[in-house]
């Protein structure tokens, strides 16, 4: 028994060795000459003018490094398991020569996190570093007391913009930490969305022109074309807000301040690529087309099949987004 105290004391400060803390600064946005568009910004600006951070290994391979990032998110409220934002970090370990791009991973509606981790994975293989954000009340930022749970996009129209102003200041912060990384070109730090995370990325591109190269999947704009497009996903919000005698235009005036389409003609279209499903059944066509347009068109592919066909789309996917984030941007 001795000897097993021994060991294990011997061991604690090499783990709490192993834990890295610091702090990164949080970089304001570019401003807006446009006064309205300058006015909706304000509220994705920080009070701070740097954040915490902590990063604790999680798995250590031959080629890939894998560890949890942790910060406190940007908005602080009553649900204590919310007010940390959570990150699983994949850290190619190969020296390289000067910095590399790195890509912000943000995951679907659903909170099925499997797809995005092989990204993840396979992006550090490949010489980039990625770092999947856990979106307000998913995983580990979920309510311990099921009672207490909430979705980011429900009916209560209020919370739900509360919960994407939250997202996209939480994913500003998680873009501020890679800029920071000394092996990291903060110009070259970019966004890898899938459906909700193609949504929240999109808007969060568009509010922080700071992001580089990004890549939004099975993604659109017109948040209420979305929810009222009567697929499964949203129909029991779509049912509960016509039951509150909410229509499409009244959902449009209400949510401007957090549609991406707002703030679309901040993103540069070079750096932009779409891949959307030809037949998506979530996301209706004409949103993905409204934001393309929006966007300045940047270059977008079709793939054939709806909405999750995505997943058997993986490895042409995977290699889109590796050329997309490798090139640089030419002015």
């Amino acid at each position: 028994m001795r000897a097993t105290t021994l060991v294990l004391c011997l061991l604690l400060p090499v783990q709490e060795e192993a834990i890295q803390k610091g702090t990164a600064p949080c970089r304001a946005l570019r401003p807006s000459l446009d006064p309205e568009l300058r006015k909706l910004l304000a509220r994705f600006e920080f009070a701070e003018k740097e954040f915490p951070w902590q990063l604790k290994p999680l798995k250590d391979g031959d080629r890939v490094a894998v560890s949890w990032l942790t910060f406190p998110s940007a908005v602080q409220g009553e649900l204590e398991e919310n007010n940390t934002a959570w990150a699983k970090y994949w850290h190619p370990k190969e020296e390289a020569a000067g910095r590399r791009p790195a890509a912000l991973l943000l995951h679907w509606l659903g909170g099925r996190y499997d797809t995005l981790e092989i990204i993840g994975q396979r992006l550090a293989e490949n010489g980039v570093p990625a770092l999947l954000l856990y979106l307000p009340h998913y995983g580990p930022r979920a309510a311990k007391d099921r009672s207490r749970r909430e979705e980011l996009l429900g009916a209560d129209l209020e919370r739900s913009f509360a919960n994407l102003r939250q997202a996209v200041l939480d994913v500003r912060r998680a873009g501020d930490w890679l800029a920071s990384r000394p092996w990291i070109e903060p110009s070259r730090v970019g966004i890898v969305g899938v459906s909700l995370g193609a949504i929240v990325g999109a808007l969060s591109a568009g509010v922080d022109d700071r992001f580089g190269r990004s890549v939004f999947i099975i993604g659109g704009g017109d948040l209420a074309a979305i929810v009222f497009h009567g697929s499964k996903e949203t129909s029991l919000q779509k049912r509960k807000l016509e039951e509150a005698g909410v229509t499409p235009e009244r959902f449009r005036e209400l949510s401007r301040g957090v549609e991406p389409l707002t703030y679309a003609s901040r993103l540069r279209p070079e750096e932009i690529l779409m891949i959307n499903a030809e037949s998506d059944e979530v996301i209706p066509r004409d949103s993905t087309l409204r934001l393309h347009e929006a966007a300045g068109r940047p270059e977008i592919r079709w793939f054939k099949g709806g909405h999750t066909a995505v997943v058997f789309m993986l490895g042409p996917v995977l290699k889109d987004i590796l050329a997309h984030l490798g090139r640089r941007t030419e002015y």
